[in-house]
């Protein structure tokens, strides 16, 4: 722990990351960075002073860190795409690994940035880290937020606020689209979702600071596919004409492929992320083929 004893920047790091190397691994260094630079209320640790650096607050963190708390739970922050975002015991953690669905709308939406609006939707949407990057991106673009839990949305509305997106977005209390309006549906061009996809049966084998994040939004059912198969027969029925981007999982992959391929629905790509792990899918309905 730190003491009272005058420590620099980097003899801080230094003594964070002695504790830090068993219990985040690689992650050390960055945890290391972002522990002083919340002590320290700067975004960015180069932007740290000696001075500024609060040695109370860092113990009181890492005391948790140690008990095995994933850091973003402890200081309610998280960095995802180009911010850091607000997130509590009632949203799941962003993840590097679900940018690759922001990169990838935003690499098939150039086109759209000419055109009046780009109206989408941010289902399941947690924080709401998905619809506000993309937002952040494309200045001419409107998003809907839905979420099940009223607590999550809370958090959304933080970051919509934080972010300065206000005007860009709504927020909807529903169980996916129970009691979101069909009229607004109908002028949705592209649907983003990172639903819960673990299998039932694996969710108590998931790693224990993973466990921290609310189970509704880890498990999808006996096979991980309860809400994509909710979501997909719902937009069936009303004919969505848009394109949807699902977060998809390995663990899943291959049931959700042969489901698709059950219901005839068209794959336009499926995307790897970082770890060469299948991660996204996007796909178009029947009805649109």
């Amino acid at each position: 722990m730190l003491n009272n004893v005058h420590l620099s920047k980097l003899e801080i790091k230094k003594r964070l990351l002695e504790k830090l190397n068993t219990i985040s691994g690689n992650q050390a260094e960055q945890e290391s960075q972002i522990m002083i630079s919340y002590s320290a209320k700067k975004e960015n640790y180069l932007d740290v002073n000696n001075g500024e650096i609060d040695k109370e607050l860092i113990n009181k963190i890492l005391n948790e860190r140690i008990k095995g708390k994933p850091l973003a739970k402890i200081i309610n922050e998280k960095g995802f795409w180009k911010n850091i975002f607000y997130t509590d015991d009632y949203t799941l953690d962003p993840r590097a690994d679900s940018e690759i669905l922001v990169e990838h709308i935003l690499n098939d939406c150039t086109q759209i940035k000419n055109k009046k609006k780009f109206n989408f939707l941010d289902l399941c949407c947690g924080t709401g880290c998905l619809g506000i990057s993309i937002i952040d991106e494309l200045e001419n673009s409107f998003c809907d937020f839905i979420d099940i839990s009223k607590k999550a949305l809370n958090a959304c509305k933080k970051n919509i606020i934080k972010f300065e997106k206000q005007k860009n977005s709504k927020l909807f209390h529903s169980d996916l689209f129970e009691n979101y309006p069909i009229n607004r549906l109908k002028n949705i061009d592209v649907i983003v979702c990172n639903p819960p996809y673990i299998p039932t049966s694996n969710y108590l084998s998931l790693n224990n600071e993973t466990l921290y994040d609310p189970r509704i939004s880890l498990d999808g059912g006996e096979l991980g596919l309860d809400y994509y198969i909710k979501i997909i027969d719902y937009l069936i029925n009303v004919k969505f004409k848009g394109s949807l981007y699902f977060e998809i999982d390995p663990i899943i992959s291959e049931n959700m492929y042969k489901y698709l391929l059950e219901k005839g629905i068209k794959i336009v790509y499926k995307k790897v992320d970082y770890l060469s792990l299948d991660r996204l899918i996007k796909i178009t309905l029947p009805n649109n083929n």
